[in-house]
C-alpha cells in the first residue's frame, strides 16, 4: 500500500495560517457580530472520557428510544437518559475506539483503531463480542438486529452475523491512493445497505448476502495530482421521504438524491463537501468544503439561498430544528442560522477544544458532542 494513504490529510480548511497578523485567504472568517435572534439554552450536559481523541475521529452520539449512547477515543462507552441527562452506565473498555455509536435492538456497536468492531449490551455496556476486521473503523457500524455492517478504511465492507460477530460477507472496493481522513458510516434500509465510499461512489448491498443491488457515482476524480483527484464520500447518508430517498455528498463532487430501490439519481448540484446533509421545511441544508451553508429546495430545482459568513471555520455537518440550521466550528462554537434566509442568528460556545462529530437532533432538543468529551443537550429559545 502507498505511504500517501495512512497519511492524516485534513482537509476541512486547514491550511497553515501564516504567522502575520495580515489575514490569508486561507485564515478561518473572523466571528462577525449579528441580530441575535435564538439563543441555545442548555438543558444538560455530561463528560466522558478524552472524546474524539487527538487522532481527528468524528464519534457521534446515537439516540434510540429514550437513551442517548456516546463513547470516546479512550474506551468510554456510556448511557444516558436524553431528556435529563442522568446517567444509566458507563463502562470503560480497554478499546482505542475510532468509530461509533451504532444502535439496533438490544447491541450497541462500535469500531477500532486496531481494526476490530465491538458488540456491547445496551442495558449494561458489557462486551459481547468482537471481530477483527482488517482496517481502522472510523465509521459507526450499522445494524439491523441480525446483520451487522461496517466499513474500514483499508476499503473493505464486512457483514456480521449480530448474534456472534461471525463474518458473513466482505465487498471490496478500490481505494484511491491518497483519501480523506474519514469513512461513512453504513445505513441499513429495507435489507439494503447503503454504503459511501472513497472513490466517489455510493453502492447499495444486500445485508444479508453483500451482493451488488446497484452502485452510483457522486464524483468523479479530475486533475494531475493526488489532492486535486481526491472523491471522497465521507458524510452521513440523509435518509427522506419515508426512507425512500437516500441524500449523498461528495467532496469535489456533487449533493445527489438517489431512489433507493432503483439506484436512480433524481437530481444534483454541485457541492465539494466532506459532511452530510440535513432537511427541514422543504429544503436540503448543506456545508461545502469552503464552509458555506446553503439550503437547496427538496426537489433539486434551485438554491435558496447561500451563506458565506462562516468561511474556512471548518464547519461540522449541519442539524436542522425549531426554524434553525445548528452547524459547529472548529474552534467550539455552535452557530445558528435561519432555515427561511440563512442569516446568522445566534452563537454560544460549546467547547474550547473544537467541534468536529455530527450531532443529533430529537424533537426539540439538539445534542453537541465536542471534542474534548463533552455532550451539552440544547433547546433553542426566543432571545
Amino acid at each position: 500500500m502507498s505511504l500517501l494513504r495512512p497519511l492524516v490529510f485534513i482537509l476541512l480548511g486547514s491550511v497553515l495560517a501564516a504567522c502575520s497578523s495580515t489575514p490569508k485567504s486561507s485564515d478561518p472568517a473572523p466571528l462577525t457580530s449579528f441580530d441575535e435572534q435564538k439563543r441555545l439554552k442548555k438543558v444538560w450536559s455530561y463528560s466522558l472520557g478524552d472524546g474524539q481523541g487527538e487522532s481527528y475521529y468524528r464519534i457521534a452520539p446515537a439516540i434510540d428510544g429514550d437513551e442517548i449512547f456516546i463513547a470516546s477515543a479512550d474506551g468510554g462507552v456510556a448511557a444516558l437518559n436524553k431528556k435529563t441527562g442522568k446517567k444509566l452506565w458507563k463502562e470503560y473498555h480497554e478499546l482505542n475506539i475510532s468509530g461509533g455509536v451504532g444502535v439496533a435492538s438490544t447491541q450497541l456497536y462500535v469500531g477500532t483503531a486496531d481494526g476490530e468492531v465491538v458488540a456491547l449490551d445496551r442495558l449494561s455496556g458489557d462486551e459481547l463480542w468482537r471481530t477483527a476486521v482488517s482496517g481502522e473503523v472510523l465509521g459507526a457500524p450499522a445494524g439491523n438486529g441480525s446483520v451487522v455492517v461496517v466499513q474500514t478504511y483499508s476499503g473493505l465492507v464486512h457483514g456480521l452475523n449480530a448474534e456472534s460477530g461471525e463474518r458473513l460477507w466482505t465487498y471490496t472496493s478500490q481505494v484511491p491512493r491518497l483519501t480523506m481522513r474519514g469513512t461513512s458510516s453504513p445505513v441499513i434500509v429495507r435489507g439494503v445497505a447503503l454504503v459511501g465510499l472513497a472513490n466517489g461512489r455510493i453502492v447499495a448491498l444486500d445485508a444479508d448476502t453483500g451482493t451488488v443491488r446497484w452502485e452510483q457515482r457522486v464524483a468523479v476524480a479530475q486533475g494531475s495530482t493526488e489532492i486535486d483527484r481526491l472523491v471522497d464520500v465521507d458524510g452521513r447518508l440523509l435518509l427522506i421521504e419515508n426512507e425512500q430517498i437516500v441524500v449523498v455528498n461528495g467532496y469535489q463532487g456533487k449533493v445527489i438524491a438517489i431512489d433507493i430501490a432503483s439506484g436512480r439519481p433524481l437530481w444534483a448540484k454541485d457541492n465539494s463537501s466532506y459532511v452530510g446533509a440535513a432537511e427541514a421545511l422543504g429544503n436540503i441544508y448543506v456545508v461545502d468544503a469552503e464552509g458555506g451553508v446553503s439550503a437547496i429546495a427538496e426537489g433539486g430545482q434551485s438554491i435558496v439561498w447561500t451563506q458565506t459568513v462562516l468561511a474556512r471555520r471548518r464547519l461540522t455537518e449541519p442539524a436542522a430544528l425549531s426554524g434553525v440550521v445548528a452547524v459547529g466550528d472548529f474552534d467550539g462554537y455552535l452557530h445558528l442560522l435561519g432555515q427561511l434566509d440563512g442569516q446568522l442568528i445566534g452563537r454560544t460556545r460549546v467547547d474550547s477544544d473544537g467541534l468536529r462529530a455530527p450531532m443529533a437532533v430529537d424533537g426539540k432538543l439538539l445534542y453537541v458532542y465536542g471534542n474534548s468529551g463533552k455532550l451539552v443537550a440544547y433547546k433553542v429559545t426566543d432571545r
